[in-house]
C-alpha cells in the first residue's frame, strides 16, 4: 500500500440562488435565497515523491481569487456553465474551473455549514 499526502486550501464565498425543481419538492427552493459557502481545494501527492513540500499554498491564491471573482456575491443561476445551482453541481463547477490551474488537484469539497450540508468530488485512483 502506498501512502499519499492530501493538502487542503480552504476559502469562503457568499452567493444567492433559486432552484426550480420538479413537483413534489419544497417550493421554498424556488424563492431567491442565499448561503455562506466554505470550499476546499484538495491536492494529492505520493509521499515518496515529496522532497520539501507537495505544493506552495500561496500558489493557490490566484486560483481561489478567480473562483471567488466568479462566485462571491453572485446570483448562481446566472453563472454560465452551471446548469443547476445545487451543491453537487457547484462542487463540480469549481473542480472543472480549478483543475487546469492546479497540478495534482485531487478534489473539491464545498459546504453550507448553516444547513449542515457538504459535497465532496474526488478523483478516483
Amino acid at each position: 500500500m502506498k501512502a499519499h499526502i492530501i493538502l487542503s486550501r480552504n476559502f469562503t464565498f457568499e452567493a444567492a440562488h433559486s432552484i426550480d425543481l420538479p413537483d413534489g419538492t419544497d417550493p421554498g427552493y424556488k424563492h431567491l435565497h442565499g448561503h455562506s459557502f466554505s470550499a476546499s481545494l484538495m491536492i494529492k501527492g505520493r509521499q515518496e515523491d515529496i522532497d520539501k513540500w507537495l505544493i506552495d499554498f500561496g500558489s493557490l491564491d490566484p486560483v481561489i481569487n478567480k473562483i471567488r471573482a466568479k462566485l462571491d456575491h453572485a446570483y448562481l443561476n446566472d453563472i454560465e456553465g452551471l446548469k443547476y445551482s445545487t451543491l453537487e453541481n457547484l462542487c463540480a463547477y469549481i473542480f472543472k474551473m480549478a483543475e487546469p490551474m492546479v497540478p495534482g488537484l485531487h478534489g473539491v469539497e464545498i459546504s453550507r455549514h448553516t444547513c449542515g450540508q457538504t459535497c465532496k468530488l474526488v478523483m478516483s485512483d
